[in-house]
């Protein structure tokens, strides 16, 4: 195969997706969590979806932790082909090229599957037929996910205008220019989802007995800054005969577990490779000694205290 020409909108060629530090203490509290669906069916039988990007960083931490064999990453930059395949870290790994849609329409839905439709972009129309489709079609047992760009649009006056036409008629009407600053756009986008959820599952449950009627359960709601605001937001779908099969698993004993509309909230405090290290050796626990000698504030030794075991550390190796 001949090389491409890069992409040169394409996302991942202006951030280094694995270098992220909220959005790789998010994926190892995923991870985390997600390993008690082991309680209720054995996760080496599920299959993984979601948008390797490059770095194909969630894919790695899911096949290592999880023991996913079966892997599918759709990606949209088609003329990259070459470089996707040659960075893809397991053979098991099918990369899809196509616009989402296109390629989970095309995808069987026998196998439970863990699907994190991992959007760089804003919540729109085209993300929710997306979710739609999956909500419709996943198996009993499947997770979905969805990660959307819920920075407010720095012009105040041009908020609510930008979000009408990103998300037509589903919209809420009590959204207003006001409304969406802060963390505002991204409480507007759970409300948009949900309601989706609802409707699409409202369809899928048309005419079945109370039974085999499926339900969702809200497992993560995530709300962090790598540069700009981030949303994270999803769970479990399963018919009615196993709510309580799921409900064994513990999901409710994380701390970042989420089913409602209280986001948790990830501020990656700054602090240095001897400071994180010097906070180590006091973990776990809640005292730090001599942090007024060392300068830590603590305020942040706190935060680490609570992110410490998800906490990434990157390292410069020179040769």
């Amino acid at each position: 195969m001949s090389a491409q020409t890069m992409s040169s909108d394409a996302s991942y060629t202006k951030i280094n997706y694995s270098l992220r530090p909220a959005k790789a203490i998010e994926r190892k509290m995923m991870v985390e969590l997600l390993r008690r669906l082991d309680r209720s069916a054995s996760l080496a039988h599920y299959r993984y979806v979601g948008f390797g990007s490059p770095y194909f960083a969630d894919f790695a931490l899911l096949h290592r932790a999880l023991g996913i064999r079966e892997m599918v990453s759709i990606e949209h930059e088609i003329d990259d082909e070459a470089r996707f395949r040659f960075n893809a870290p397991f053979a098991s790994i099918d990369l899809q090229f196509g616009e989402s849609g296109e390629v989970l329409a095309e995808l069987s839905w026998m196998q439970r599957s863990i699907v994190w439709l991992d959007y760089d972009g804003r919540l729109d129309t085209t993300k929710l037929e997306d979710l739609d489709y999956l909500m419709r079609n996943v198996p009993s047992g499947s997770v979905v996910v969805l990660s959307v760009n819920a920075h407010p649009h720095a012009d105040i006056d041009k908020r609510l205008e930008r979000a009408r036409a990103d998300l037509d008629t589903a919209l809420p009407r009590t959204a207003s220019n006001e409304s969406l600053g802060g963390w505002g756009t991204a409480e507007m986008y759970r409300e948009v989802i949900n309601e989706q959820i609802q409707i699409s599952l409202g369809g899928r449950n048309a005419g079945q007995p109370s039974t085999a009627r499926f339900a969702y359960r809200q497992l993560f709601n995530f709300q962090y800054s790598d540069g700009a605001r981030m949303l994270t937001l999803g769970g479990l779908v399963h018919d009615a005969g196993q709510h309580a099969h799921f409900n064994g698993c513990g999901f409710d004993e994380f701390d970042f577990f989420r089913d409602s509309d209280d986001a948790y909230t990830i501020q990656v405090p700054k602090l240095t490779l001897k400071e994180m290290r010097h906070l180590d050796a006091q973990l776990p626990g809640e005292d730090f000694a001599d942090l007024e000698e060392v300068g830590i504030p603590t305020s942040d030794a706190a935060t680490y205290a609570e992110l410490y075991r998800y906490f990434p550390k990157f390292v410069d190796i020179e040769a």
